[in-house]
């Protein structure tokens, strides 16, 4: 592939992630702050997008080879982490935005660097640089800084987005695991095999916190109640509408993270962040005193060192492979990723 059309492929997946990710945010919160019962809706939106995945599956299987099923056992073994966690992510997230403004929660959610940068070492993704304790220091009092003294500062609903942030870092380093192979293809390297092995881990891990915390709101009419009315349909229309939303928008992640470095993936965070912010203070009217942003403004230098850096880092000679988990067994523990059909994304 020549760079110029590659140039151009990654671009076309980023016009695609941008309207999908902004669109989806400012969605749920419009659709949550009008109907309530945050993690009913997000539940909705996982049934939404496997039956999505499933039939999406089942015409490309009628034109194309039979995709690729993996055992209950190859899914415990890497999956069922990734979709925990992505359903801890994406259910607190939502949760979070019933107290807190899309700008608070983006920049809290920005924090989630740090954590994939601890994973990545953890993980042995990445190795010890000095500019990785600068960029996690910034962010960090950047955050801190964003907070201060805020009169939109909910402390549970910026909890819910911590906790969201750490399930992200565990989310995203397992993913570049399991789909970044760079010595051979996998066979979970199609986005639309992601999502269908994904979505029933993040049902299992969704479920308990919804009865736990709305499970007592969960009657018909309650459910079906939306600004004080009882319209059925009008609430099925928009909780399946943005189930759509979130499996274009998933399907566009995982593109990004086949197609192109996790640098790459954070300089586009960054980006969307910046847009995200300006949309919400014209859309909403969210309130930025000069210290918050002197905060927005360290955590995006923060993010943008770690960006270079990484970026530097992918071009300097390395002697072995990232994905290396330095064990014996690493190999055979992952052999279930070997392509058989060697299609890619």
């Amino acid at each position: 592939m020549s760079n110029g059309h590659g140039v151009l492929k990654i671009a076309l997946m980023v016009m695609m992630y941008y309207p999908l990710s902004i669109g989806l945010t400012f969605y749920q919160k419009w659709f949550i702050k009008n109907y309530g019962l945050p993690l009913f809706c997000v539940t909705g939106h996982y049934f939404t997008k496997y039956a999505v995945a499933i039939v999406v599956r089942y015409v490309f299987e009628c034109f194309r080879a039979k995709r690729v099923r993996l055992s209950i056992h190859d899914q415990l073994r890497w999956l069922a982490s990734i979709g925990v966690c992505a359903s801890m992510d994406i259910g607190l997230s939502n949760w979070a935005l019933e107290y807190v403004t899309v700008s608070l929660y983006t920049m809290a959610k920005s924090s989630s660097i740090i954590f994939i940068v601890a994973f990545s070492l953890l993980l042995r993704l990445e190795r010890w640089r000095p500019s990785l304790g600068l960029t996690a220091t910034l962010i960090a009092t950047g955050l801190f800084l964003f907070t201060w003294q805020a009169a939109q500062l909910d402390m549970l609903g910026l909890l819910l987005v911590e906790l969201a942030a750490a399930s992200t870092g565990v989310r995203w380093t397992v993913s570049q695991l399991v789909m970044q192979r760079e010595d051979q293809a996998t066979s979970l390297r199609h986005p639309l095999d992601m999502v269908i092995h994904v979505q029933p881990w993040m049902v299992v891990a969704i479920l308990p916190l919804l009865f736990v915390f709305e499970g007592g709101e969960l009657t018909l009419t309650r459910i079906f109640m939306y600004e004080k009315e009882y319209q059925p349909l009008r609430v099925m229309f928009l909780i399946t509408f943005g189930g759509l939303l979130a499996f274009l928008m998933e399907m566009s992640e995982y593109l990004l993270l086949v197609h192109t470095s996790g640098i790459t993936l954070n300089i586009f965070g960054i980006i969307k962040e910046v847009m995200t912010l300006l949309l919400a203070h014209q859309l909403n009217g969210d309130r930025l005193s000069n210290i918050n942003l002197f905060g927005l403004l360290l955590c995006l230098l923060g993010m943008t060192i770690h960006g270079l850096s990484k970026r530097h880092s992918k071009s300097a000679p390395r002697t072995a492979s990232p994905t290396s988990l330095h064990s014996n067994g690493g190999d055979s523990d992952r052999k279930f990723l070997l392509s058989n059909d060697g299609e890619s994304a």
